[in-house]
């Protein structure tokens, strides 16, 4: 018994994905916005106040966001595998960021990187 253990284990490991490719395909998929902090104060009704805002992260490197009070919103993403970081490049203007995320089951959580009220957001979402 052990020894099919053994080369089980053997062969999941040689299938294994790095860190980075694990978080890059994680990332994939449709996002709910659950939550918005700044300052550890709840601010989601600002942010979302119909609960109807979310993003997409397609496969080829583009996403898709809508929902109020913002609207549409399209462009690029692609992630920093070895720091965990985020980088939205939006066809909106000035509305290029940086964030470093992390996961927690279903939750996607976005901490902004910058300068200090980016670095007191943090955003949650929920996979569709």
């Amino acid at each position: 018994m052990l020894k099919y253990v053994c080369i089980l284990f053997v062969i999941s490991c040689s299938n294994c994905k790095s860190k980075d490719t694990l978080n890059t395909q994680l990332i994939i998929g449709k996002w709910a916005m659950l939550k918005v902090y700044e300052y550890e104060t709840d601010q989601s009704l600002k942010h979302n106040p119909n609960q109807n805002r979310w993003i997409q992260f397609n496969k080829d490197g583009t996403f898709l966001s809508d929902g109020d009070p913002f609207g549409k919103n399209t462009g690029r993403w692609k992630l920093d595998n070895k720091d965990s970081q985020l980088l939205i490049d939006s066809e909106v203007d000035d509305d290029d960021s940086e964030w470093k995320i992390n996961f927690k089951k279903d939750t996607l959580i976005w901490t902004g990187i910058g300068h200090p009220r980016k670095e007191n957001t943090r955003i949650e979402y929920l996979r569709f």
